[in-house]
């Protein structure tokens, strides 16, 4: 669900773009930074977030991930300006990092070796589930709802996601003198 959440919100806003350019009364290139925010914090602490990860746990991080992401989703949809929507997408992309960054780290020490590339293939699937389906499922909201409801959208999934994670995440300390 998390590498789900975070690969479609990379590409739902693409769809979004000329009706946040309309609506919050702006120009091309200043609406591309809710994309380019996005992705560029994303790429940025990628490495990081794995670090940290290694030195105080995956399943904390990847909750807090979950955590900051659905509530970055809603201040992403309440945003009044385009300066808001561009700082709310910074700090939601802290969020996605956590849950892009982790994802796969933790299918790895979940699963056995003999089930690992099954699961390992699963959560590359919602990957690209993730990155192709943003669009359509941005151009539907947009057909009958408000550019606000493609962040909307998100909570209930990350509220699941949150509740999933707390769950089933086992939690496995890391080993000392990191």
């Amino acid at each position: 669900m998390g590498m789900f959440l975070a690969t479609i919100d990379g590409s739902i806003v693409n769809i979004a773009l000329p009706v946040l350019e309309r609506d919050l009364n702006t120009n091309f290139a200043t609406v591309q930074w809710v994309l380019l925010a996005y992705m560029l914090t994303i790429s940025t602490l990628m490495l990081s977030v794995g670090r940290l990860a290694d030195m105080i746990g995956k399943k904390p991080l990847y909750l807090t991930g979950f955590v900051i992401f659905t509530i970055g989703s809603a201040l992403c949809g309440l945003s009044a300006s385009i300066t808001q929507l561009i700082v709310f997408r910074i700090f939601q992309a802290v969020g996605a990092v956590m849950m892009t960054a982790l994802g796969t780290a933790i299918i790895t020490e979940a699963f056995p070796p003999q089930e690992r590339g099954k699961a390992l293939g699963i959560g590359g699937s919602m990957v690209s589930i993730g990155l192709i389906s943003g669009p359509t499922v941005g151009g539907l909201i947009l057909g009958s709802l408000s550019w606000h409801w493609i962040f909307f959208v998100n909570l209930p999934i990350g509220l699941l996601g949150s509740l999933m994670v707390m769950r089933f995440v086992p939690r496995h300390r890391p080993p000392g003198g990191e």
